[in-house]
């Protein structure tokens, strides 16, 4: 019964901070970004939204930050999945991203084994 009340928990957690990713508030959206990246324990889940992130609607902050705490989920969980990578390299010449990538591929050089 507490696994039950815990994942229901996880999930408006999830819920919420997603609603304040995809809101109008930059500093909001930014905030519910990181916390969601640094603790959301299905590594999956959270790749998925950053890849998701890289070409949303979104505030560019948003968008920088999304590259950004790529890097952060490959430190955290010492991996990283192949797709993520190849999408960050796509990401070397985008005019708005490109600062962002060689510190994040850094990253997952330094904490993935064989990425």
């Amino acid at each position: 019964m507490t696994d039950g009340l815990d994942r229901e928990e996880g999930e408006r957690w999830r819920s919420s901070l997603l609603q304040m990713i995809y809101g109008d508030d930059v500093r909001e959206a930014t905030d519910a970004l990181l916390t969601l990246s640094l603790d959301e324990p299905d590594r999956e889940l959270i790749e998925d939204l950053l890849l998701r992130l890289l070409d949303a609607p979104v505030d560019r902050q948003v968008r920088e930050l999304a590259v950004t705490c790529i890097g952060h989920v490959a430190r955290l969980h010492r991996a990283i999945s192949q797709e993520v990578i190849a999408r960050l390299h796509e990401l070397v010449d985008d005019p708005e991203l490109r600062l962002r990538v060689p510190n994040s591929l850094s990253d997952i050089r330094v904490f993935v084994k064989n990425s």
